[in-house]
């Protein structure tokens, strides 16, 4: 858990000093996803859908991020998430099998 949380600061940091937008301007999103073989999962997040937490929502297939993930790349690109425009990076999560078990998410809005 604590590799994951230093992974998760990482793309925080990678997002902040790539973006446009300083820390101080923008605020961030984060998601923890969880991989089940087909879907991957929101399990804690900062993202809201309806005015709540959007955990349990699943990433779409048809995102070019799901597709990224699956190939065990990461993404960094727009995305359009609730309804809500972002500067997006999407990070792979792989145990020490080697195997696909989540992915990390941390988005800037536009």
């Amino acid at each position: 858990m604590r590799r994951l949380f230093l992974i998760l600061c990482l793309l925080l940091l990678v997002t902040a000093l790539g973006s446009s937008a300083s820390l101080a301007q923008s605020k961030l999103d984060a998601s923890i996803f969880s991989y089940d073989g087909k879907d991957f999962v929101r399990t804690e997040t900062t993202l809201m859908k309806e005015g709540q937490a959007a955990v349990g929502t699943k990433l779409a297939p048809d995102s070019p991020a799901y597709k990224a993930l699956i190939a065990k790349h990461s993404y960094t690109g727009p995305m359009t998430l609730f309804g809500k425009d972002y500067q997006a990076n999407y990070a792979p999560l792989t145990g020490e099998d080697g195997k696909l078990t989540g992915a990390l998410f941390v988005g800037v809005p536009k």
